[in-house]
């Protein structure tokens, strides 16, 4: 989006109108809607490809980190709308606790909108972000709440196998916590692949 670009260009409106005309004229990408709500494409994904890997990695994590910064700044209000963008350029800025946080929130999005499979998808996201973060109790806790969320989505999908491995390895923590709405949830996770 345009009001995205120039945030985190931080290029005059001038300059930025400039640059982007450059590369409509090049047929490098196109443009979406009307200015200022425009969005801008690749014409090619080829291209972004090889855009985005020509920039160095330190460099990709910074903006990434930027845009994310951007959108949060951007539409504060409402971000349920740019919660499933936002878990991306965080995880790939290394921010794994917005990246949890966001992860959870499109979790929950999915989940009211009756997508397991979506849900899941962010389920697993909000669990790859958990175990980057340093070990500590609440840590700990959230892991068993993502990881037990993953597996009641396997366990609705009817993957009995999945959802028994992905609580596998916090079962044991939950029940040394004593975490009894969870660990009611383990039990019968794990109790139906037994069954199965």
């Amino acid at each position: 989006k345009y009001e995205l670009i120039k945030q985190v260009t931080g290029l005059s409106q001038d300059d930025l109108l400039s640059a982007l005309s450059a590369l409509k004229d090049s047929e490098l990408i196109y443009e979406r809607g009307i200015y200022p709500q425009s969005v801008f494409i690749f014409k090619h994904a080829l291209t972004r490809e090889v855009v985005y890997d020509s920039i160095l990695a330190k460099k990709r994590k910074e903006l990434h980190k930027e845009i994310g910064n951007a959108i949060e700044e951007l539409y504060g209000g409402d971000l349920s709308d740019h919660c499933e963008l936002l878990v991306e350029h965080y995880f790939l800025s290394e921010n794994y606790s917005k990246a949890a946080d966001y992860s959870k929130m499109a979790e929950r999005k999915a989940e009211k909108n009756v997508s397991l499979n979506e849900a899941a998808v962010y389920a697993a996201k909000r669990v790859a972000a958990l175990e980057k973060l340093p070990e500590t109790k609440d840590i700990l806790r959230q892991k068993i709440d993502a990881r037990t969320s993953l597996g009641l989505y396997m366990f609705q999908l009817f993957y009995f196998v999945e959802a028994k491995d992905v609580v596998e390895p916090i079962f044991n923590s939950a029940v040394d916590m004593g975490y009894t709405k969870r660990v009611a949830q383990l039990y019968t996770i794990m109790g139906t692949y037994s069954y199965w």
